[in-house]
């Protein structure tokens, strides 16, 4: 099957810092350094498919640094993050005409962060509508849609500490943090969060408790994580995380399962300088906090010989996208062997298979 590129002006005046699809790959939002969203629909004709504006607005007031769908059954929704410490939702109004910058209206605003808000991620968790956000002051935010029909009214539901030492460190716009949760059916959430300039990523799991608990380590990692992503897993025993460093290079774990005995696991977290507590004071174990992976670095590349920023799978997992400072987009797949390989390399105007 013959494959192509399409190629358009997003009109924005300033760098592009996110660009997102929406669930079915049908509409695409940008967001820049200008202070603007656009989002764009993929028209099919018989001549040509063409990205057409939907509308495009001033939505923060600082770079936006990242903007991101809510999965369809919650509507038409976007959240969008930004140098001006703020995480905004939109909701599209489809009574209101295209491209009159009012087809897109602000349900809320969180602004708890004392930071930079660098990332953001819907949680994938059906029956509610959750968004974790993650700000140069080192604090992950958890928030909810009290009713997911009533977008005006969220609530933060729980928060922590990104350094496992409690370090408290001065709010550093460039401090790199990034998340991403477990796309993966769970006994209790998880997501994985890069360390910033602490270096490295790390995985956290909630404990059932309210509390988010330090667990494995991603090693590896010589310089800072610039992006993280989790893999779905579709029915495989193991699951994956790939990483983008400044180090140049595309990391790929794998994370296997161990069933370790009760004691051996609380000496973990005790290592790792959290063990969560019940109100008497004992140790506590529940859902995914009692679980332990093995973590096994199973590919690195360093094709794009520059900065790395964006990784992310498909909707299956199977393939993954990375995108560096070389001005290339590239895509790794595994073989039946079960080693990793690039299967293209994509530019602005071409696309070329890489040899095998």
């Amino acid at each position: 099957m013959a494959s192509s590129l399409t190629k358009f002006d997003t009109g924005h005046e300033d760098l592009i810092h996110d660009i997102s699809y929406d669930f079915y790959g049908k509409r695409l939002v940008t967001c820049s350094s200008d202070q603007r969203i656009k989002v764009w629909e993929f028209i099919e004709r018989p001549d040509a498919s063409v990205w057409e504006l939907n509308d495009a607005w001033k939505a923060h007031d600082a770079s936006i640094l990242k903007a991101i769908w809510a999965r369809p059954e919650y509507g038409q929704v976007i959240a969008s993050c930004s140098f001006d410490r703020q995480v905004k939702i939109w909701e599209e109004q489809t009574v209101e005409p295209r491209n009159s910058q009012k087809r897109w209206a602000e349900r809320f605003r969180l602004v708890e962060s004392r930071g930079a808000v660098l990332d953001i991620a819907f949680a994938p968790t059906q029956n509610s509508l959750r968004l974790a956000t993650c700000s140069s002051d080192g604090i992950v935010r958890i928030y909810e849609a009290l009713e997911p029909t009533n977008l005006a009214q969220w609530s933060q539901m729980e928060e922590f500490e990104i350094s496992s030492a409690n370090i408290h460190r001065p709010i550093d716009a460039d401090s790199g943090y990034c998340i991403d949760w477990c796309p993966n059916r769970t006994a209790a959430p998880m997501m994985v969060v890069g360390l910033g300039k602490e270096i490295g990523a790390r995985i956290f799991k909630h404990d059932g408790h309210n509390r988010w608990i330090p667990s494995e380590f991603l090693p590896g990692h010589t310089q800072e994580v610039h992006d993280i992503s989790w893999a779905p897993s579709m029915a495989r025993s193991y699951q994956l995380i790939a990483t983008a460093s400044k180090d140049n290079l595309v990391r790929i774990y794998k994370l296997t399962e161990q069933h370790l005995p009760l004691q051996q696991q609380q000496q973990q977290q005790q290592q790792r300088g959290r063990v969560p507590s019940s109100p008497a004071g004992t140790p506590t174990q529940s859902g995914a906090a009692s679980k332990s992976y093995h973590i096994e670095l199973i590919a690195s590349f360093d094709d794009h010989k520059a900065e790395v920023w964006r990784v992310e799978w498909n909707i299956t997992g199977t393939i993954l996208s990375s995108s560096g400072d070389d001005g290339k987009l590239r895509l790794w797949t595994t073989g039946y062997d079960g080693k990793w390989r690039q299967m293209a390399s994509i530019t602005a105007n071409t696309q070329v298979p890489s040899a095998s």
